[in-house]
Formats: C-alpha cells, sequence, structure tokens
C-alpha cells in the first residue's frame, strides 16, 4: 500500500499598506466636498413649484453626512497606521489563518480555521476580500498585500 506524505503549509504575507491614504483619497473628497459646497453655496429640493427640502434641511443633511463619512476615514486611516508601525502580516499555518486586527490603536491577532469559511467574495470596487465565517465576517483589504500575486497565493491557499 502506497503512503500519502502530507505536507503542511506554513506561509507568511506582508499585510501592511504603503501609506495611510490607501484607499482613502475619494472618501476624503466626498467627505469634504459634503461639507463645503452646501456651506458655501446652500441649495434645496424641489420638484417644479413644490419645495420638499428647504436649503437649510437639505444643507444641514449633506454637512452632517460628510463629516461621518470623515469620521469613518479618520477611523481606517488610524487603522492603517497601527498596521504600519506594528509591520502586520498574515499567516496561514496548516488549516489556521493567523490574521492583524487593530483595537484601541493596536495590532492584536487572531485566527480562524480554513474549514470554517462559509464563503469569500472578492469585491472589485472597494479592492476588498469578504470573507464569512460563522461567528464573524472578515474584510482583507486587498492594496494592503505587497502584491496582486501575493493576495491572490493568500485566496488560494483560502479555497
Amino acid at each position: 500500500m502506497k503512503q500519502e506524505r502530507f505536507t503542511s503549509i506554513h506561509k507568511t504575507f506582508n499585510y501592511t499598506p504603503g501609506s495611510i491614504f490607501t484607499n482613502q483619497w475619494s472618501n476624503l473628497a466626498f467627505g469634504i466636498g459634503m461639507i463645503v459646497v452646501p456651506a458655501i453655496w446652500p441649495f434645496g429640493l424641489r420638484i417644479r413649484r413644490l419645495h420638499i427640502l428647504s436649503p437649510a434641511v437639505l444643507s444641514t443633511i449633506f454637512i452632517i453626512g460628510g463629516i461621518v463619512l470623515l469620521i469613518f476615514t479618520w477611523l481606517a486611516m488610524r487603522k492603517a497606521r497601527a498596521l504600519i508601525r506594528e509591520g502586520a502580516m498574515i499567516t496561514v499555518d496548516g488549516n489556521r489563518v493567523t490574521y492583524p486586527t487593530v483595537k484601541s490603536g493596536r495590532v492584536e491577532y487572531d485566527t480562524f480555521s480554513i474549514s470554517d469559511i462559509e464563503y469569500i467574495k472578492y469585491d472589485e470596487k472597494e479592492s476588498q476580500c469578504k470573507v464569512s465565517l460563522p461567528d464573524r465576517y472578515l474584510v482583507f483589504e486587498i492594496p494592503y498585500f505587497d502584491s496582486w500575486e501575493q493576495y491572490e497565493e493568500f485566496r488560494a491557499l483560502l479555497g
């Protein structure tokens, strides 16, 4: 009887963005635009002669939305800064994947089993790889990998 040899997989991937602005330029531009444009030139919403929203109300909605978008962008940039500072890595060791998470400005490592993955979705528009697990949903930013080939290798190991 022929015995098959089991080969253990142990691979490490660099998971640090090149800059804290990676994937953030459009969010910054839209957030600032949503604040500045209505503040300088308030405009309302109407259909023919019926005023749906006054300039003050619509401008307030846009300004609040811009502030919220800038807060989320700032949090993402803070996460990127922590990953850069710590030199974050993703490790695939057999069936276990160890990945970095940022909590309170510090990088901590968490793990999951490849066999627990329910599905993987590549979102080209957002440049993200979304992994669904039974108890959580993970998002890996593709530009944080060293290269597209590194990401493809990581994705191939996930299944």
